[in-house]
């Protein structure tokens, strides 16, 4: 989880030891407390929001400007639009399908 919380704030966990990532966890709480509560703890789109930035690392999904893409398929103009694509239960399909490419990378 603490892996999935840097990555919301924009940074690349996946390769730091678990002692850098609680250092730099703590490090963000201590320097902003409120933005933390705000981009984890009281965040109901926190797991939708961290597969797009996973999937973005991973060149699944793409940003360009503020548009995020799936392919030719423009997901979202922003963030928001782009979390509330993949959480309509219209979306779950393709939800699914980045969900597994991620595993799989």
């Amino acid at each position: 989880d603490m892996r999935k919380c840097l990555r919301l704030f924009g940074y690349k966990a996946d390769t730091m030891s678990a002692e850098l990532v609680e250092s730099k966890l703590f490090e963000l709480v201590e320097k902003d407390p409120e933005k933390f509560f705000l981009k984890w703890v009281n965040n109901k789109t926190k797991n939708t929001e961290f597969t797009i930035q996973a999937a973005i690392a991973k060149n699944i999904m793409r940003k360009n400007k503020n548009a995020y893409y799936y392919g030719t398929e423009i997901i979202g103009t922003s963030l928001e639009d782009a979390v509330a694509f993949l959480d309509n239960k219209n979306n779950q399909d393709l939800k699914m399908t980045i969900l597994n490419e991620l595993e799989v990378k």
